[in-house]
């Protein structure tokens, strides 16, 4: 697994691209059970069984459930910059930023694709991109309210984690469609390859997210894509598509210690 590696005694993926506490989860580890979520289901089951996976994913990160800042997520590219005085508050929105120390960012993901970002000036932040955040340009908001905190586009340091790939993520004409019509879709429709069906194409969206990281001034070799496809690996990771929607919820997370 090319610059990712596991760690600790809950598994997370490690980015080498990252240097401050980072991680993405698997299935494993946790005490969740039946209908798809075993184990470490960290968003979809009962509130009991989800809380003290949370618990276990901060505490892996080295911090704490009460620091961690989770939204109801909605497909945007809407990414909030929070603080301290945040905490408690809800949140509708599909990604975070921050330049606060202890503060745990973290997006759930089954199948879409989790974005950890990082610059040693001491600014973070995590993102959640479906296909609508993706081509709505999430990535690029993501980097700007970075920038707006004092950090560079070019000493971003970023980790795309497991997500599905293209040779599970089959799509139609209507999909192609809308990406045509979406604000970054005439620089994404080259990820958009036909497939042996008539009418259906594969879409690549951890490459459609490197480019629009690339566009905001990320340097190419800093943007690090984990090469595990959530759908062929569903043993491992939550998928929506390989489970039919009988799944929990993985997280990112990435927190400044």
């Amino acid at each position: 697994m090319s610059g990712f590696r596991k760690s600790g005694a809950l598994p997370l993926l490690i980015s080498d691209n990252i240097s401050c506490s980072h991680g993405f989860s698997t299935r494993e580890g946790g005490v969740s059970h039946g209908d798809g979520l075993d184990t470490l289901d960290l968003g979809m089951g009962t509130e009991e069984d989800v809380r003290e996976n949370r618990r276990r994913f901060a505490s892996a990160l080295g911090g704490d459930i009460s620091n961690m800042f989770s939204a109801k997520q909605i497909h945007s590219n809407i990414v909030e910059t929070v603080t301290k005085n945040d905490l408690g508050r809800h949140f509708e929105c599909d990604g975070f930023v921050t330049s606060e120390k202890e503060l745990l960012l973290t997006v759930k993901v089954a199948d879409c694709v989790p974005i950890l970002l990082y610059d040693d000036s001491g600014v973070i932040g995590a993102v959640h991109a479906g296909w609508r955040g993706t081509v709505s340009g999430i990535a690029v908001s993501a980097v700007k309210k970075m920038i707006s905190l004092g950090a560079s586009a070019e000493n971003i340091k970023t980790a795309i984690g497991p997500c599905i790939h293209s040779c599970c993520y089959e799509v139609d004409i209507p999909f192609v469609r809308a990406v045509k019509e979406a604000e970054y879709g005439s620089e994404l429709l080259t990820f958009i390859t036909p497939a042996k069906t008539e009418g259906k194409f594969y879409a690549d969206l951890p490459s459609m997210n490197r480019h629009l990281l690339t566009l905001s001034g990320v340097k190419d070799e800093n943007i690090n894509i984990c090469p595990s496809c959530t759908s062929c690996e569903n043993d491992v990771f939550f998928s929506h598509r390989a489970s039919h929607g009988k799944r929990g919820l993985m997280m990112g997370g990435i927190i400044l210690k």
